[in-house]
């Protein structure tokens, strides 16, 4: 059997520019999903005034080269301007061009460094009340993993019959 004027190159760039159309899709889901799961804390704005703080601790160690010294040092600076919903804010998709089909969500940022602690361990609220973790990336994207080889072969599929 010959094939006579198959356009390989034509046909097969269709098929990869159709599997990467497919998990980007993928991906925005996933991303819209966590931005709908995602805790909204309550309150903030009232609570933390906009602005940059840094805190100096001192203390007096009970153990280790230091024990019964004084000890003062300064932390780094953070973000205390927080508003209801920034955490929800945060999470966008990034593609990477240099690399294709690396697409990633992100949640959090320099301003808003405690998604990871929502997402896996807890936290404390201003009251001393500990919350569970409440994973919202991770739920996301474990919902969407079903239909990941599906989306993409119906893509594929599709784009095939159009380029064929």
């Amino acid at each position: 059997m010959r094939l006579a004027n198959w356009r390989a190159k034509e046909v097969l760039d269709a098929i990869s520019e159709a599997a990467l159309d497919s998990a980007s899709g993928i991906m925005n889901d996933v991303m819209v999903n966590a931005k709908i799961a995602c805790p909204v804390l309550k309150n903030l704005d009232q609570e933390r005034p906009p602005g940059w703080s840094s805190a100096t601790v001192s203390f007096t160690p009970k153990t280790g080269r230091n024990k019964g010294k004084p000890v003062k040092f300064s932390t780094t600076r953070r973000w205390t301007g927080r508003k209801q919903g920034d955490l929800q804010r945060t999470i966008r998709e990034v593609t990477r061009g240099d690399r294709i089909g690396n697409f990633r969500v992100y949640a959090g940022n320099y301003k808003i460094y405690y998604a990871h602690m929502i997402e896996k361990s807890g936290y404390t609220d201003r009251g001393g009340t500990f919350h569970p973790p409440r994973p919202f990336l991770r739920n996301s994207f474990n919902g969407q993993k079903s239909k990941v080889l599906d989306r993409i072969k119906s893509g594929v599929n599709s784009k095939i019959a159009t380029v064929g």
